[in-house]
């Protein structure tokens, strides 16, 4: 008798032109959508300042906003900092991409270690060139 358990499968990009400036290009364009995030939060605690009466309830809608655009320039941050290390990228190197679930059967006397060890798929330009399993 067997189960079907599942596993992380770790992508792993092959590095070329194509791929490095798709990729930029996310980073750019994300890093855009939470600067107009940020402007909207920044023009909405600007209309809490202009209130003239200043409740208990405004006070926490605008350290709620406060809260968020740190949140969002952190985001940005880190967006900012992706898009250096991609800008340094080695064409034919390996990027990781990120994880995939995979399903794998296990019987009775099977390595467990073995069936759940590290699996990799590595890919170029979206083909898959080649299946790591360890």
């Amino acid at each position: 008798m067997g189960l079907t358990v599942s596993r992380p499968v770790v992508i792993k990009a092959i590095v070329t032109e194509g791929f490095k400036r798709l990729y930029l290009q996310d980073l750019e364009e994300a890093i855009k959508r939470v600067d107009t995030i940020v402007q909207q939060l920044d023009m909405q605690i600007r209309r809490t300042e202009l209130e003239r009466q200043v409740s208990p309830q405004s006070r926490a809608i605008r350290q709620q906003l406060e809260l968020e655009r740190a949140r969002q320039e952190g985001t940005k941050a880190e967006l900012s900092m992706r898009l250096r290390e991609a800008q340094e990228l080695a064409l034919n190197s390996e990027f990781t991409q990120g994880t995939v679930e995979s399903l794998v059967e296990v019987n009775v006397g099977d390595n467990l270690f073995t069936k759940l060890g590290r699996t990799e798929i590595v890919v170029k330009d979206g083909i898959i060139m080649e299946i790591r399993e360890e």
